[in-house]
């Protein structure tokens, strides 16, 4: 450790041990400064009290304020509520530059000062709070501007799993820009946000279903995001009861439960088939065994589904290819039929029915060699469990 006397006499020992941070364990920075100072002080025959600056030329005495940086800290953190906390800290570019400098001069052997004014700030507060410190996931971040004195506050997302289903038409799944009433978004994110109190809230889904169909039987899967929550312990059983209750006969939710970020990910990569029930008119009415038995002509077929017409300005016009696994006839009046069908996730279900005028074929349209007319659909079970 060969140190030049003016940088002895200018450092503190914060800053002179963190520049060899990585020798020496189970040991501060403060105390390898410390050491670092003595075997100079001897090995020079100095008085030691010589080597010691009034003001750290890197630093300006900044660990000194840690005591105040964490009263800022707690200030700041008054209203929320968490389990574990982490500090990071916003430096002042010049001691940051100055500081990459020094380390390169000796070697890098060191740490930068943001880690260790966070680790002493860090230990400050929760010797006054008692929670603790978590470095993959806290519930709270806490960054400290040293320049202003000031403290940002950035609270770990809450994430919520459920089921919900639909029970009105016209209800949109998430929010409309342009659109009017309320959405099943924000049917549950308005409830949620205001147990959580936090500054956003998005619904992420498995899949969507359409705005004038209803989303019924076990309900489509999702995760509720609350951004920037200021509480976290809600018990779940009451905000659902709350959700049904405030919004009984348009939506319902069930299963609500605490899950974790990567949750998202798996929603939004379910391919899970579905049930539907169809309600179609006929052109010109039929037998219940001649329609029955033209429509299961769908059965186990691959279809093909260009981008339908409804779509062309929102999604990209391409081909897909789904598979039908199944369709029943469930009931027949005059012209009026009732079909349960079973297909991949993604099939656009009233293509299927009418055609698209050629987009998806084969259809039931073209099976029965007429024109359909949906009157409506409903999702009726979503298979991504063992069903």
């Amino acid at each position: 450790m060969q140190f030049e006397i003016d940088e002895i006499k200018e450092l503190c020992d914060h800053c002179l041990g963190r520049l060899y941070a990585s020798l020496g364990h189970g040991l501060t920075n403060e105390e390898r400064g410390k050491a670092i100072r003595v075997i100079y002080a001897m090995e020079k025959n100095l008085n030691l009290k010589d080597l010691y600056p009034e003001r750290c030329s890197l630093c300006n005495n900044i660990f000194e304020k840690v005591d105040h940086f964490a009263e800022i800290v707690i200030r700041a953190i008054e209203g929320y509520e968490f389990d574990t906390f982490l500090i990071g800290i916003r430096n002042n570019k010049e001691i940051i530059e100055k500081e990459k400098g020094l380390m390169e001069k000796y070697g890098n052997l060191g740490e930068d000062i943001g880690n260790e004014l966070s680790r002493e700030i860090g230990k400050a507060v929760y010797l006054k709070i008692g929670k603790d410190v978590s470095l993959t996931e806290p519930d709270i971040t806490i960054i400290v501007d040293t320049d202003y004195e000031s403290a940002d506050v950035y609270p770990k997302p809450i994430f919520i799993y459920g089921r919900y289903r639909k029970l009105e038409r016209g209800i949109p799944q998430t929010r409309w820009i342009h659109g009017k009433g309320m959405s099943v978004e924000e049917y549950i994110g308005e409830v949620a946000n205001s147990y959580f109190k936090g500054e956003k809230y998005y619904l992420h889904g498995a899949g969507r279903e359409d705005v004038d169909v209803l989303m019924l039987g076990n309900g489509r899967p999702f995760v509720l995001e609350i951004k920037s929550p200021r509480r976290r312990n809600i018990d779940l059983k009451d905000l659902q009861e709350r959700i049904n209750n405030e919004y009984k006969g348009k939506i319902e939710v069930e299963g609500l439960t605490y899950v974790k970020r990567e949750m998202v990910k798996r929603i939004k990569g379910m391919e899970s088939k579905k049930v539907y029930v169809l309600r179609i008119e006929l052109e010109r009415e039929m037998e219940f065994k001649d329609l029955e038995y033209k429509i299961k002509g769908l059965e186990g077929k691959i279809i093909y589904q260009r981008t339908p017409w409804r779509e062309r300005n929102r999604r990209p016009d391409r081909i897909r290819h789904k598979r039908i696994y199944s369709v029943r006839l469930i009931s027949l009046k005059g012209t009026h039929a009732e079909i349960e069908i079973t297909a991949d996730a993604g099939t656009y279900i009233k293509e299927l029915a009418h055609g698209d005028n050629g987009r998806t074929s084969p259809s039931i349209s073209e099976l029965l060699d007429q024109k359909i007319k949906i009157e409506s659909l409903d999702v009726v079970k979503i298979l991504d469990r063992e069903d």
